[in-house]
């Protein structure tokens, strides 16, 4: 009677055991609400990484893609990442593709290879997007392209000719506007022909373009620096960096607000698209779409590496480096600034938010 009762006991043991209730399913994404942090990791290593953070349950997952893809290593230079229906695409500069993954999950769809250098992404639908693609080895750059992505096959099914360096590109009412930073202009592309159909000038090196809510296009340029090739690397001459405004229906009238030096950088614009968020001098400011000055007041006095607007609470993201050698970190703040939330260590380069 003792050995039917404790092979009773062994068989339910296993029974329990063999429940895939039961089993442990290993880590995941953080459930929603979160956000990804992009980290570029060091220049040609190959270790550069995306976290997830869950807002709510304030959970971590360090190197998303490589936990829940078997170790897999995402690439070198995590640049970009942009979502278009339930796919991520994340561009891999210098390992010249881009990975393709389910969200919010991050198991690996597609890899999208042979794009050189890619930057940003955009998408236009569920179906359709675009990837601008640097050409040409560093000073001698050449134009630039804006790749075609079938979104559904996951393939490169044409290719536009733009500027040289084309950076951070927005699509807004059929048409696809695309900063080309080693040049002063921005080209539109038609993207129901896949054609550029005018390029307007600007001011030197504009690298991101944003559609406030009256629809007017604001690029911020930041300006041409050019430095001595030799120890001490001394600056040889450099070009005024300025924020330019102009309507979509009329390009050709400008408002050009300069800053005193070069280099603003991280053009951001709040979820109502009434406020614009940039970089300058070691500080983080912000200004109204209506305003037609430049504030002289820092926001927030932290130099960013990158920044990021929650658009389900305004909630603020400044990632910040600490050399292309350690970990970074980020800090979440509310939407006025003010007192940190949380502040979280990542890995090396973190540069910006994507929001889930």
């Amino acid at each position: 009677m003792k050995k039917s009762l404790l092979a009773l006991l062994l068989g339910a043991t296993v029974l329990v055991g063999c429940d895939p209730k039961n089993e442990d399913t290993g880590p995941s994404v953080p459930s929603s609400p979160g956000v990804y942090i992009l980290s570029e990791g060091q220049f040609g290593k190959g270790d550069g990484t995306i976290s997830a953070f869950g807002t709510t349950s304030k959970a971590l997952l360090t190197d998303a893609f490589s936990t829940i893809n078997n170790g897999a290593a995402l690439g070198d230079v995590i640049q970009d990442m942009g979502i278009a229906g339930t796919q991520g695409y994340i561009c891999v500069n210098a390992s010249n593709k881009v990975e393709v993954v389910s969200v919010p999950d991050f198991k690996s769809l597609a890899t999208i290879r042979n794009i050189r250098q890619p930057r940003y992404f955009a998408a236009t639908s569920a179906t359709r997007g675009y990837v601008t693609s640097w050409r040409g080895p560093y000073t001698n750059y050449q134009p630039g392209k804006v790749m075609v992505l079938n979104l559904t096959t996951n393939t490169v099914i044409d290719s536009i000719t733009v500027g040289r360096c084309p950076e951070q590109l927005i699509a807004l009412n059929g048409l696809l506007y695309v900063p080309n930073s080693y040049d002063n202009t921005v080209s539109i592309i038609d993207a129901a022909t896949n054609k550029v159909t005018s390029t307007i000038t600007v001011s030197d090196g504009p690298r991101n373009v944003v559609a406030d809510q009256a629809n007017n296009l604001w690029a911020l340029c930041s300006g041409f620096t050019v430095y001595n090739t030799s120890a001490p690397y001394n600056v040889i001459s450099s070009t005024p960096a300025a924020l330019v405004r102009f309507a979509a229906a009329s390009p050709a009238t400008q408002l050009k607000l300069a800053f005193s030096g070069s280099s603003p950088h991280q053009l951001r614009i709040s979820p109502d698209k009434t406020q614009l968020y940039y970089g300058f001098n070691g500080a983080e400011y912000k200004m109204s779409t209506t305003a037609t000055a430049l504030p002289t007041t820092p926001f927030m006095r932290r130099d960013f590496n990158g920044f990021g607007i929650d658009p389900r609470d305004n909630t603020l993201y400044g990632a910040v480096s600490t050399g292309y050698t350690t970990n970074g970190y980020f800090l979440h703040y509310p939407a006025a600034g003010g007192k940190v939330i949380d502040s979280v260590t990542v890995k090396v380069g973190p540069n910006g938010f994507v929001f889930y």
